[in-house]
């Protein structure tokens, strides 16, 4: 018996099906975004123009929108330098259509069909399922771990300087990591073992970790500004809120996506803002900015995906490349049953 190389499956599915059913996912996805746009509270932009200046008001909402974009656009460059680190590079193109759909699949009912989406356009665009989970994980784990240490800013603001403590456990926390980035590897790791996934065949290096540590913290605290300009546009003091609602709107994303059972955290993130917005704001004015920072958030995500997977397509259609074929997650080895060929002559 002799070792052959794996056995595969030869059949494909036709052409045509595969794209019914990509047409279908995108009408899918499309119609998800749909629906989440129509289940804002959209009467909180009207509630906000009707006070005093609404000029001014509506330049505040335009700067959160703006703020928001480009803070998830730190967070695709935090995820770019950990993808990069697992694998060989792709195109840019490529790189922004992977993240967009897998990004924006959060908005599917269900877990399921969006992972079975992400991981088929990942495939298709040369990045692994393994390469994919893997970098996940490590995503995760650094999107936590700097969120929970920002995050920590809005509790001095809630309980006073008496614990003010928790500033300086965070700065070792980020210290710590940036002085031994191999941590977080070690993190990703143990999460891919609770989700029973194999670790990723290749680790991060200390730079790329340290350069996604930085684009995350800074795609967190670009972000958080949104929420600052929603208080600022109910009356709150510029100077006052502006720590508080970085760390607020921070530490309430951070605590959503820990809450697991509830689609993106909803709920759970708007109350804990509510509650911090409180030292700053009364209570109803504190809600309706929760509830419209969930309306910008919803609407940057959307508005910056669709734009970002129109120009990927577009480019990726004019400039024609080859598609770079997926890296293996592993390579078993059969058994052929077929007799080995006779040994030319001479040979031993």
């Amino acid at each position: 018996m002799t070792v052959s190389r794996p056995w595969r499956l030869s059949w494909r599915p036709p052409r045509a099906l595969v794209r019914a059913l990509i047409a279908a996912f995108a009408l899918i996805l499309v119609g998800a975004v749909v629906v989440a746009l129509a289940g804002q509270d959209w009467s909180v932009v009207s509630v906000m123009l009707a006070r005093s200046d609404g000029g001014q008001i509506g330049l505040l909402l335009a700067g959160a929108l703006l703020t928001s974009m480009a803070g998830l656009g730190f967070g695709y460059l935090a995820w770019r330098a950990v993808l990069f680190e697992l694998g060989p590079p792709i195109g840019e193109p490529r790189v922004a259509r992977v993240f967009f759909v897998t990004f924006l699949s959060k908005y599917v009912p269900g877990k399921v069909p969006g992972l079975i989406a992400a991981t088929k356009v990942a495939t298709a665009n040369g990045v692994g399922f393994g390469r994919l989970m893997g970098t996940a994980a490590l995503s995760m784990s650094l999107v936590l771990l700097t969120g929970l240490t920002i995050g920590l800013l809005a509790g001095v603001h809630m309980l006073g300087t008496q614990v003010a403590w928790l500033v300086a456990a965070a700065t070792v926390m980020i210290v710590v990591v940036l002085v031994r980035p191999q941590l977080v590897n070690h993190g990703a790791q143990l999460l891919l073992r609770v989700l029973r996934r194999p670790d990723p065949t290749r680790s991060a290096s200390a730079r790329g970790i340290r350069l996604a540590v930085v684009a995350q913290a800074v795609s967190w605290l670009v972000t958080g500004l949104h929420l600052w300009l929603l208080a600022i546009a109910m009356g709150a003091d510029p100077v006052r809120s502006l720590g508080l609602c970085v760390g607020a709107f921070t530490l309430a994303t951070t605590v959503g996506m820990l809450t697991v059972v509830l689609p993106d955290g909803i709920g759970v993130r708007e109350a804990v803002l509510t509650a911090a917005l409180t030292v700053v704001l009364p209570a109803p004015a504190a809600a309706l900015v929760a509830v419209a920072s969930r309306l910008v958030s919803t609407v940057s995500e959307v508005a910056l995906g669709a734009m970002a997977l129109a120009a990927a397509e577009v480019v990726i259609r004019r400039t024609p490349a080859p598609v770079p074929a997926p890296e293996p997650d592993s390579e078993p080895v059969s058994v052929s049953t077929t007799e080995p060929e006779p040994a030319p002559a001479g040979d031993k």
